[in-house]
């Protein structure tokens, strides 16, 4: 028989408007709770349910208590203690120490007295199994493990050999520990080569592992999952993986080979780690999260996305496939508007050029000089140049000659011959220097709109970076404003004799 007065004293909890002499019969949810049953408030999205609640008392917070039209344990941490009461409600079954018929034990093992061992159950060579033990239905102890006192395999459990439980775990039914990890190497013949899988695993005291987790046995070094840590089902634990003491994990998470979770962590379910990384402690890990590298600093960390309709998600996929571009577009204007905003204060003048000087810095000549003119330049930062483009260019006369339209290819080249101007303006080298920028790549060239006879063609580069003599550009080519063409434009420099 259960007083209320019990569950005060084991949830350390300070009555409220209660009779400590009243006798509970069992816990429930507060809009379920009926007259002698102890309710509890652990979240908000609950409170809705408080003022309606049957409970003969409820266990919650002292700010929840002022509301609470019945009778109150009030305490710190309602999930805590709630998690302290429901223990009184627990029904487990008392342990008769026996040997099932049906189960083999071999002649080496040493196995307590006070163990039970259920049907069908196998226990080889050199297996240590100390006081307390409960190994239930269809378990496998592989040679020469050894089994921590009052620890309990529920059912279906296979322990491999060498593998170390401490006391009081709790392993439920399907878990594997200690088989192989995945070791493989790739011959010559392009072949897989298996790995022997040298280690073992060190499970500490105190810890639960849920139904069909799975925790592979160490290369060379041990996997070890240190005390108080908690498992939940179908988890997947590499080899030499290391969990750091009382950390919590939830189900369907992958951690990858030689990882290390540090104490006191949280992972969410679907969670995956990656391999060789190390995870600091008090860190916590939001469900369905990527983890590609370590983390150092505890905190709270997130990564995916939450679900959305369809309609909205597959807008949100194809803008994020354009994500790199928007971005560089962006840098673009932001660049310009500082230009702009410098200009109009006075702090400079941008520098314009006409076709002479460019002559001085580009090696081009009719018909292959596709810049006219030099609008704006700001030096080490961006240009922006202009093509007239006329009937009388002489690719019209083949490249569609029923509606003429420059190139594409042209229209690039034109880009490339502004950024020849802004690298070799930006570092102070003319033609008579002894090297020149080359050409090398062009990444994520689009064509927007064809580029007709009559049409100023501006062309506005941008530099984005420039190392050990290779330069990034980010180009466009627009007429009347609209966007004419895009290119990511790499170039390289190399010496050359005059």
């Amino acid at each position: 028989m259960i007083t209320l007065g019990d569950v005060a004293a084991v949830s350390y909890a300070r009555l409220q408007r209660c009779d400590a002499a009243a006798i509970i019969t069992g816990i429930a949810p507060l809009n379920r709770a009926s007259s002698g049953q102890i309710s509890f408030l652990t979240n908000a999205r609950y409170r809705q349910f408080l003022a309606d609640t049957k409970a003969s008392a409820v266990i919650l917070s002292a700010r929840d208590a002022i509301d609470c039209p019945a009778p109150a344990l009030i305490v710190d941490n309602p999930q805590v203690a709630y998690a302290r009461a429901a223990a009184l409600f627990e029904t487990i079954a008392v342990i008769m120490p026996g040997i099932h018929p049906t189960a083999w034990i071999s002649p080496s093992a040493q196995v307590a007295d006070d163990v039970w061992v259920g049907p069908h159950c196998t226990i080889e060579d050199d297996v240590v199994v100390r006081s307390g033990v409960y190994i239930g239905p269809n378990c496998i102890i592989g040679e020469q493990s050894e089994i921590g006192a009052d620890t309990r395999l529920v059912a279906q459990v296979t322990i491999c050999h060498r593998v170390r439980l401490g006391q009081r775990v709790l392993v439920h039914p399907g878990a594997v520990i200690g088989s192989d990890g995945f070791g493989l190497a790739l011959d010559d013949n392009e072949r897989w080569l298996k790995i022997p899988q040298l280690g073992s695993v060190l499970i500490g005291d105190d810890v639960e592992i849920g139904a069909n987790t799975t925790i592979d046995r160490g290369a060379l070094d041990d996997t070890v999952v240190e005390k108080g840590v908690k498992l939940d089902n179908q988890i997947q634990v590499a080899h030499n993986v290391r969990i750091g003491a009382h950390s919590a994990i939830a189900g369907c998470v992958g951690i990858a080979g030689s990882s290390r979770i540090g104490r006191h962590c949280m992972l969410g379910g679907g969670v995956g780690i990656a391999g060789h990384l190390n995870i600091t402690d008090h860190v916590q890990i939001t469900g369905m999260s990527l983890v590609t590298k370590s983390i150092n600093e505890p905190g709270a960390y997130s990564s995916g996305l939450a679900v959305e309709p369809n309609r909205i998600w597959n807008k949100i996929s194809a803008r994020l496939r354009r994500l790199d571009e928007m971005f560089r577009r962006l840098a673009i204007l932001e660049r310009k508007n500082q230009t702009r905003q410098l200009h109009l204060k006075g702090d400079y003048t941008l520098e314009t050029m006409e076709i002479k000087e460019i002559l001085e810095y580009l090696p081009h000549r009719y018909p292959f000089l596709l810049i006219d003119r030099v609008l704006a330049l700001d030096p080490g930062h961006a240009l922006t140049g202009l093509k007239n483009v006329s009937f009388n260019e002489p690719f019209f006369m083949g490249h569609f000659p029923q509606r003429p339209i420059m190139p594409g290819v042209l229209i690039v080249e034109a880009l490339a011959q502004a950024t020849g101007v802004l690298v070799l303006k930006s570092e102070g080298e003319r033609l008579d220097h002894h090297s020149m920028y080359y050409l090398v790549g062009v990444n994520n060239a689009r064509f927007k709109r064809p580029v007709e006879p009559g049409d100023q063609l501006i062309l506005e580069v941008r530099l984005d970076r420039i190392k050990s003599g290779v330069g990034k550009f980010m180009c466009e080519a627009k007429v009347n404003g609209q966007l004419a063409a895009s290119a990511n434009l790499v170039c390289a420099k190399r010496e050359i004799e005059l």
